[in-house]
């Protein structure tokens, strides 16, 4: 009978601790509070702060009345240790694609602790509208204290990929600005890409679909040499009607047939392309995801930039 009576008490304790603690739950805030800002503990509180979020005025237009693109960015921004807010308002999405704003990706390589001050930048030339301006982002590592440099930003770079042909292009107007924003995006990409999680600047999106563009209207004939690829001498078409061809000997056609290989070869060497002529060729071309088009690719990548997701096109039309 006694022990029956003492384990009764131990399941009555057992409920009210139960109890207690549902009760203490309850009260608990249901997001975590952080000192980067609220941080859902679970997917159903990631998904109301996703609705919150949504509804706010304080996020861009792009992801307003959005819940489930602000529950991605939520999951971005708990990987990358930032406010989900402060990601929301430095982030936007260019045909599909996310891209951060430069400015936050310098936030993010300071804030990493992998160097041991915030980017700094070495800058070469007196007028940032000079062909002779050029800068680079360097920062010295954290673990080793080697100084390490990004790749130099020039104008032969912004000509050669097009950055300044936009129309409204910030290129234009505040050029030492957009040296530093890409000079820094450079160097995340190839020291850290971790704090960009892989993820394009929106410049760089925007900038990438404008050289698409230009680039798609070039690969359909008409302008293919400005991007580099082989030139073909254009092929003349046999006649339309045989019967106007005189007719040939059969036993002067194998002497016949070498003189115009012959001869054809000769013409062939001896009679140059014209450079500024524009052919179509009739080649597969490829485009990476930076926007770069090339002929092949070199061990299954873009031989430009190196990336791997590449695509082939359709040759054009002759």
């Amino acid at each position: 009978m006694g022990n029956q009576m003492e384990t009764l008490k131990r399941h009555d304790e057992s409920v009210h601790d139960e109890n207690e603690n549902a009760l203490i739950q309850a009260r608990e805030p249901a997001f975590a509070m952080t000192a980067s800002g609220l941080k859902p503990r679970s997917i159903d509180e990631a998904w109301r702060f996703a609705q919150f979020l949504s509804a706010s005025q304080f996020v861009p237009v792009t992801f307003q009345g959005k819940p489930e693109d602000c529950l991605i960015a939520i999951d971005m921004a708990l990987r990358l240790n930032v406010a989900p807010l402060m990601l929301l308002q430095n982030t936007y999405v260019v045909k599909g694609k996310p891209g951060m704003e430069a400015k936050l990706v310098i936030a993010l390589v300071n804030a990493s602790g992998l160097f041991t001050d915030p980017l700094d930048y070495e800058i070469e030339g007196e007028d940032p509208k000079g062909k002779d301006y050029r800068v680079r982002a360097f920062a010295a590592r954290s673990k080793t204290g080697k100084v390490i440099y990004g790749p130099w930003i020039t104008w032969d770079i912004v000509t050669a990929e097009g950055w300044d042909k936009k129309d409204g292009s910030k290129w234009k107007t505040i050029p030492s600005l957009m040296f530093v924003y890409r000079a820094a995006a450079w160097f995340a990409r190839q020291f850290c890409p971790e704090v960009m999680m892989g993820m394009h600047t929106t410049e760089e999106l925007s900038d990438m679909e404008l050289r698409r563009e230009v680039e798609s209207t070039a690969l359909n004939g008409k302008s293919r040499s400005k991007f580099g690829f082989p030139r073909q001498k254009p092929i003349d078409e046999k006649p339309a009607d045989d019967q106007d061809a005189p007719p040939v000997d059969d036993q002067d056609a194998p002497e016949a047939d070498e003189s115009a290989t012959g001869d054809a070869e000769e013409a062939t060497q001896q009679e140059p392309t014209d450079p500024d002529e524009t052919v179509d060729v009739p080649l597969s071309t490829w485009l990476c995801d930076d926007g770069h088009a090339f002929p092949e690719p070199v061990d299954g990548a873009c031989p430009e930039c190196g990336s791997t997701a590449i695509e082939e096109l359709e040759p054009a039309e002759a």
